[in-house]
């Protein structure tokens, strides 16, 4: 009987040996890739991975995403591929690339690659042509053509013949769309222009993308400017680039500050004007 029972543990020894083995599979120098109509779609590198029944662990994972006319490169510490789906998620120093020269950088991301698209509650930061932005949060197709922002947005505008520099930012989100030339900021958004600084409850940037520069600005609800010594209030503010030309909609009104000393403006009439009656007198 004690025989009988050795022979039966030593053989659930062996069993329970053979499914940890083949349950798992280390490679070295992993490579998988997709081909969809005779073309390739996709491609997953990594320098070693571990393979299991339901997914992939990938160390130093490079991934090249091939759409029409682009070639999306996304690389990361981590990564673990899903073999249902084929959906990744990305860990540690994150980064995508295109041919376009739009790049981001996070710490972790999910790729649905069936679907062109990533997200993440992480920090990001993303940089197109000389726009970069800053959020936490992200939702957007892989090439981030189409994106929402969703938090805590700050983004820069460098206008490369005028040499300054335009930033906006808002509680969030940030919806833009990088063909159309159009950015849309909610809730407490601030835009700093070298014209003066716009407060207000929405605010739609345009922006020319040859040009890569802003080309007018929309603001809505509780609008404030501040500018020099004049502080003005609207519901509705434009101001076009080209012309310099700020438009007030829907009970504008000014409030304007007299500098202390030296003061050219409305001070210096009122003074002038009593000049004027002392001289009479």
């Amino acid at each position: 009987m004690v025989t009988k029972i050795i022979i039966i543990s030593i053989v659930f020894l062996f069993a329970a040996w053979d499914i940890q083995a083949y349950s798992q599979q280390k490679i070295n120098d992993f490579y998988l890739s997709n081909f969809k109509d005779g073309t390739q779609s996709w491609e997953v590198k990594g320098r070693e991975a571990m393979v299991y029944d339901k997914y992939v662990d990938i160390e130093n994972m490079i991934a090249n995403y091939y759409l029409e006319n682009d070639k999306v490169v996304i690389t990361s510490d981590k990564a673990r591929l899903h073999q249902d789906s084929m959906n990744v998620a990305l860990q540690d120093n994150v980064h995508i690339k295109n041919k376009d020269g739009m790049e981001l950088f996070t710490n972790s991301l999910n790729w649905e690659r069936d679907k062109n698209l990533i997200n993440t509650e992480d920090w990001v930061k993303t940089s197109k042509d000389s726009m970069q932005i800053i959020a936490q949060g992200l939702s957007a197709d892989t090439q981030i053509k189409k994106a929402d922002f969703e938090k805590n947005v700050e983004v820069t505008f460098p206008d490369e013949k005028t040499k300054t520099v335009t930033t906006a930012t808002c509680s969030g989100p940030l919806e833009i769309e990088y063909s159309s030339g159009k950015a849309v900021f909610n809730d407490n958004v601030i835009v700093t222009h070298p014209q003066g600084k716009m407060f207000s409850d929405k605010t739609t940037l345009f922006f020319d993308v040859k040009e890569k520069k802003v080309v007018k600005i929309v603001s809505e609800g509780n609008v404030k400017i501040e500018r020099e010594n004049n502080v003005t209030f609207a519901d509705k503010a434009t101001y076009y680039d080209k012309e310099q030309k700020l438009i007030l909609e829907g009970r504008p009104r000014l409030i304007y500050y007299p500098q202390a000393k030296g003061d050219d403006g409305l001070s210096g009439l009122f003074k002038k004007d009593k000049d004027k009656n002392k001289e009479k007198e």
